[in-house]
């Protein structure tokens, strides 16, 4: 078996295994989850072998399947890391003339995935791994005090917008506000509002089940309502016996020390990271584009590398 595409009555039954994994499997349960739920349309679920897989690659059906967002996104989650390296190299199983966003990938695979991507002509660019910080306690947090004058509520439709310009600065930000309304027309999410109906601060989901996109304006940011937000869309996890977590940049020292003391904890198994691959024809390519749209002086063979990854940029989210 060279690989194999599951039908959603396949889908079910793997859903109901990684359902015994966790809270290590979550990033890539909930993804299944979603994607069985129809929440998440438009992808292939592709294994190595089955019912006894060791791979789970999620690849876009086609382009006009899924959100702008997603078309190049390749879900990866693998038991073995050598496993990995041969899955990935099935004839047909991946097109490696076009760029490709591989998320949820260990970070263990990186060394692999980067020896992949050498043999079919492409390099890679990584972001910094991230941890896998999971609640912990038998009980939901309790709610901080809100601030007079400040409502907790949720996101609404409108408010992609407001998300979006939060974000402007990230490479695929025009993509953004449909990611934004997506995520919360779908699944749950917190948000402080003044009286005016002004967002403060907010937090919401991704397809993979974890929490994330926490923003509060600068202003605002000494106030405590980070913690409002942690503990209000917790509760509300917990409360559909939903595995509450998010992924930490493995540096931040400080969010990590908050989240402990809220009552999130390490999760191995859970550590993943983001992967950009790009062909060596396509790099070329925008390497003339971005010097030749550069002024003059302005840059130098030596940072078009530097130049390049800004303007290729890796996934805000991991899907």
């Amino acid at each position: 078996m060279i690989y194999k595409i599951l039908d959603k009555e396949e889908i079910g039954e793997l859903k109901e295994e990684l359902s015994c994994g966790l809270p290590g499997t979550a990033k890539i349960y909930y993804v299944i989850r979603n994607a069985l739920d129809d929440n998440l349309s438009g992808f292939e679920v592709v294994v190595d072998n089955w019912p006894k897989w060791n791979c789970i690659l999620l690849r876009p059906e086609s382009s006009d399947k899924v959100l702008n967002y997603f078309k190049q996104t390749h879900i990866c989650h693998t038991k073995s890391v050598s496993a990995l390296k041969y899955f990935l190299q099935r004839p047909g199983l991946i097109d490696w003339s076009q760029p490709i966003n591989f998320t949820g990938v260990p970070s263990d695979v990186i060394p692999v995935l980067s020896e992949v991507c050498r043999k079919h002509g492409g390099q890679i660019t990584s972001k910094e791994s991230r941890l896998m910080y999971a609640w912990s306690r038998p009980t939901p947090p309790d709610m901080p005090t809100i601030p007079d004058g400040v409502t907790l509520s949720a996101l609404k439709p409108e408010h992609a917008k407001v998300l979006k310009s939060d974000w402007a600065k990230q490479s695929n930000a025009d993509e953004l506000e449909g990611y934004f309304r997506s995520v919360i027309e779908k699944f749950e999410s917190s948000c402080l509002l003044d009286k005016n109906g002004r967002i403060l601060a907010y937090i919401c989901m991704q397809y993979n089940g974890s929490i994330a996109m926490i923003y509060v304006l600068p202003e605002f940011r000494k106030e405590g309502y980070f913690d409002i937000l942690i503990s209000d869309l917790t509760r509300k996890l917990l409360a559909k016996s939903d595995i509450v977590y998010g992924f930490i940049p493995s540096n931040d020292t400080s969010l990590i020390n908050t989240s402990r003391k809220l009552g999130f904890e390490w999760v191995p198994q859970g550590n993943m990271t983001w992967t950009r691959f790009t062909p060596n024809v396509l790099r070329k390519q925008q390497q003339r584009a971005a010097f030749e749209s550069s002024p003059v002086g302005d840059v130098f063979p030596e940072n078009l590398d530097t130049l390049l990854k800004n303007q290729l940029g890796v996934p805000l989210v991991n899907i």
